[in-house]
């Protein structure tokens, strides 16, 4: 993931064709979750109706009903599950447990109805490949906080892979949701060794969305986009008033402003164009929710030792928006076009001007993730600007507030930063070194 600004997840929630989705409202939800040239993942929607029939469930019995072998009289112990008599091992059950507390929240952020939450894990008792999907996520994060060997997680993804290529292989005339929410689930599995990230499962998914005509996503990737945008632009989003909503348009927002303007220089994008995706930004920020003004503001202050402001949201969705709507204002600011008849010295100080500017932007997202840390998809957004864009970090304070924040990253989500700290080190001396050639 190094060579990709990328933001950390993908956000899918399922809509019907008529724009209902199950268990009620339509939604364009969000899978949030996201490097020296990497941004914005962190959340993608879709839509097909969650309650809809599966149409795996005649094609294999229920992995609960599978003969494990037995290790010990811990991990072989069963948990019955009430009325049908399907069992999972206590492990197995801690581990879905586990997906439901813990990492389904990081998906359900922009999703009023929580979708993978609530019914994901149903799908789970119902369809093995979307089961060992969850095995495998959850065990990874288990074996990473406990920092120990993720060898069952590998088994799980290994058997999950199995499942899922074949099924892939058919997708162009069997593509249905569980192949939808497993690959989605596999990114996470992914991204969660971030390091040597090659997002395989994120070309999956790609592939998969495109081949849905009612979907909503909100992927972003600093890479030309590999969705077609036009599939989102028909989504109940644009027509609902809700936190959820809101958010997702602007999340939508910077997905066309990555497609637009990541793939190709700014001065070969036609200035309507550019002029129409700006003023949307503009109109969403002025029109946004008056309840999505922080209840509680403190600006940032480098001389108090307090390089980001406090930022107290009300809800998650507005926390998540937010940074989505700063970060839209990084990449206009980034790719915006220059007159051609510049200096030399104009060309330098507006690179200045604009690092300036993406620094301002950068703290706040920063700020939200730290002033509203029960929404711990919010870190992994920041986190990602922090490495693509935390070179533009010039004050010291600043500086080391961002080390701070990434060591809570790894320590609160056992999202590995630690790599990201040492190339961050790594730019601030070097440029530091460039801004004292005198001495």
């Amino acid at each position: 993931m190094r060579g990709a600004l990328h933001v950390r997840f993908l956000t899918f929630v399922l809509e019907s064709s008529d724009g209902s989705a199950g268990g009620g409202d339509d939604a364009l939800e969000q899978y949030n979750s996201p490097t020296s040239e990497q941004v914005l993942h962190d959340h993608c929607g879709w839509t097909q109706d969650l309650h809809s029939e599966d149409t795996y469930r005649d094609q294999a019995p229920s992995p609960l009903h599978r003969n494990r072998p037995r290790q010990d009289s811990t991990n072989s112990s069963l948990s019955l599950m009430p009325g049908n008599g399907t069992i999972l091992t206590l492990r197995e059950a801690f581990l879905m447990r586990y997906f439901i507390q813990k990492l389904a929240p990081w998906a359900d952020v922009c999703d009023i109805h929580s979708h993978f939450r609530t019914e994901v894990p149903k799908r789970a008792l119902e369809n093995k490949m979307v089961l060992q999907a969850i095995l495998a996520l959850s065990a990874r994060h288990d074996a990473i906080l406990a920092n120990d060997s993720d060898w069952e997680a590998s088994a799980y993804h290994g058997q999950c892979l199995q499942i899922l290529i074949a099924a892939l292989d058919q997708a162009e005339t069997n593509c249905d949701e569980n192949m939808l929410i497993t690959v989605v689930i596999l990114r996470i599995y992914e991204e969660l060794e971030n390091k040597t990230d090659q997002k395989f499962h994120l070309l999956g998914s790609n592939r998969l969305v495109n081949l849905v005509t009612s979907s909503a996503s909100s992927v972003v990737q600093y890479q030309p986009l590999q969705l077609d945008m036009q599939n989102y632009e028909r989504s109940s989003m644009f027509h609902r008033d809700d936190d959820a909503a809101c958010a997702n348009r602007i999340i939508y927002h910077c997905a066309r402003i990555l497609k637009l303007c990541c793939g190709a220089p700014a001065h070969i994008v036609r200035q309507d164009t550019w002029r129409q995706i700006s003023d949307s930004v503009k109109e969403w920020n002025q029109t946004k929710p008056a309840i999505w003004q922080p209840i509680r503001y403190q600006a940032s202050s480098v001389a108090a030792s307090r390089p980001f402001p406090e930022v107290w949201m009300i809800s998650p969705p507005a926390v998540v928006g937010m940074q989505y709507y700063h970060s839209a204002c990084i990449f206009l600011t980034l790719s915006e076009s220059q007159p051609p008849n510049m200096t030399d010295y104009e060309r330098a100080r507006s690179r200045r001007v604009k690092e300036k500017v993406i620094a301002d932007h950068l703290v706040v997202v920063i700020g939200l993730s730290l002033s509203n840390e029960s929404v711990e998809n919010a870190y992994f957004m920041a986190s990602h600007l922090l490495h693509r864009f935390g070179y533009c970090l010039r004050n010291v304070v600043e500086q080391e507030g961002s080390l701070q924040f990434l060591t809570r990253v790894e320590k609160v989500l056992g999202w590995r930063t630690s790599w990201m700290m040492r190339e961050l080190e790594h730019q601030w001396t070097e440029l530091a070194g460039f801004d004292s050639w005198d001495s």
